[in-house]
């Protein structure tokens, strides 16, 4: 019977794509969390709280809420956070979302404590729940589109293209993206990342070629660098040991209308329409 039941939620969530990729755009109403953004998505029969971690790899559940899933999380995932830190943790697979009525499914889900007491959430939906599909992401309006062919070429058809590739990490579970900025040595890779609320990150030796100030190991600097023609990155710069070229995180996606086609590994920009600091500010207040 559990068996039935899941091929059913499976099929609803092949439908519902198929659905959101051939008739109309689905938008879908963001909020802010801490200094990032969520979504209230309906798990297990009931509305739950989901920080939106574009670097995130693969969704994240609570063993609280795993269990409601009547899921005994099993096996070992593997993987590192770019600082190098290596996290295992269980797993549960084929985990159904419903996202105001357009269904989501992580294939396999990582089961482990996520939040804070102060602020609680029931997981982390990544960029695999999304995969293969075209998502555009309006930081500052707070809103996030399941995009259709078309609507996705009006969408980018004002917008800077930007060189970005898929990474598909852990056996290839993981989803996430990084984009390119130019150097005089060759392109650097920067990861997208909603769930990096304060800062961007560019590894120590690749500063120079950034333009940026050689210091490691001073604390952070106030600088820039271009990504592409009319898009730079800008505002106090980071350079921890990281194992990544950089990570570009709410300081930078804050002032973008970012979309990303995630079956090409293609990502677009348009800088958003209204004054993002100012708007940011006010929702954090």
């Amino acid at each position: 019977m559990k068996k039935m039941i899941l091929a059913a939620l499976l099929a609803g969530a092949a439908s519902g794509a198929s659905a959101s990729q051939h008739n109309s755009p689905v938008r879908l109403p963001l909020e802010s969390y801490r200094k990032g953004i969520a979504a209230r998505v309906e798990v297990a029969g009931r509305e739950r709280l989901f920080q939106i971690d574009t670097a995130g790899g693969m969704t994240v559940i609570s063993p609280a809420l795993a269990k409601e899933l009547n899921c005994q999380p099993w096996g070992s995932i593997t993987g590192f956070h770019m600082t190098g830190t290596k996290i295992t943790a269980p797993r549960c697979d084929n985990v159904a979302m419903r996202w105001q009525g357009e269904m989501l499914h992580s294939p396999v889900a990582i089961v482990m404590d996520v939040g804070s007491p102060d602020t609680p959430i029931d997981g982390l939906l990544a960029l695999d729940a999304f995969a293969g599909r075209t998502v555009t992401i309006d930081f500052a309006h707070r809103e996030l589109t399941l995009e259709t062919p078309t609507s996705a070429v009006e969408r980018t058809a004002r917008a800077v293209k930007v060189p970005a590739h898929l990474a598909r990490e852990i056996g290839g579970l993981a989803l996430s993206v990084f984009v390119e900025a130019p150097t005089a040595r060759g392109p650097v890779r920067l990861e997208l990342d909603s769930g990096n609320g304060g800062t961007i990150l560019v590894a120590p030796r690749l500063l120079p070629l950034l333009g940026l100030k050689d210091v490691a190991g001073e604390g952070p600097q106030n600088g820039r660098f271009q990504i592409a023609r009319g898009v730079e990155a800008s505002g106090l710069i980071f350079s921890p040991d990281i194992v990544i070229d950089g990570n570009l995180g709410m300081p930078f996606l804050k002032d973008w209308v970012v979309t990303m086609d995630l079956a090409e590994g293609s990502v677009w920009l348009k800088r958003s329409s209204i004054s993002p600091l100012r708007e940011w500010a006010c929702r954090l207040r």
